[in-house]
């Protein structure tokens, strides 16, 4: 076996060479504006907001730079409504099954229902309207604008508890329902 030594000599030695590497670091250099240089795929500088030609906008860009040869992949996803029709008719059936929660006054399951509720079917509602013809388009964000000022009415009946408001107030919903879902579906 090899005993190792350690003397002050080789101690003084190796605490200089730890100083002597220290005292030779450089600090990053970047001055304000550079960015790093990362180019592959034969593009110049991905990293760097500053690309050839400078940033596109329009039909003929994506994510701000310009479009590659070929078709887009996604063209016309906005008239393709399928899910968002699918998820109104499912936030409309769950609308329309509060009766028997008002009837047994539980207010509280009401009210979530509607805040659960209400974003995926504003969502939908606006993605429905964008489809339509411009005269139809018209009448359903009436009936949007409508529906919506119901179920505010109906919220602020089930907050103060009567349950004659809010039966009368759960009829109107339905009816703003209906006539949107009329124009609409």
């Amino acid at each position: 076996m090899a005993e190792e030594h350690s003397t002050r000599r080789e101690l003084f030695a190796k605490a200089g060479a730890a100083l002597l590497g220290a005292a030779y670091v450089e600090g990053a250099s970047a001055k304000a504006g550079q960015f790093g240089k990362i180019g592959i795929f034969g593009m110049e500088d991905l990293s760097s907001p500053y690309q050839p030609g400078g940033p596109k906008a329009g039909a003929e860009a994506t994510f701000g730079y310009q479009k590659s040869a070929g078709p887009k992949l996604a063209d016309g996803y906005e008239s393709d409504v399928a899910r968002e029709k699918a998820a109104f008719l499912e936030s409309s059936k769950r609308i329309s099954s509060l009766g028997p929660k008002i009837e047994a006054k539980t207010w509280w399951f009401a009210r979530d229902e509607l805040r659960l509720q209400a974003y995926n079917m504003r969502s939908s509602m606006k993605a429905l309207n964008g489809v339509l013809s411009p005269d139809a388009k018209v009448k359903a964000e009436k009936a949007y604008k409508t529906y919506w000022a119901e179920v505010a009415a109906f919220d602020l009946a089930c907050v103060k508890k009567e349950p004659a408001l809010a039966a009368k107030e759960y009829a109107d919903v339905l009816a703003a329902l209906k006539a949107y879902t009329d124009i609409a579906v």
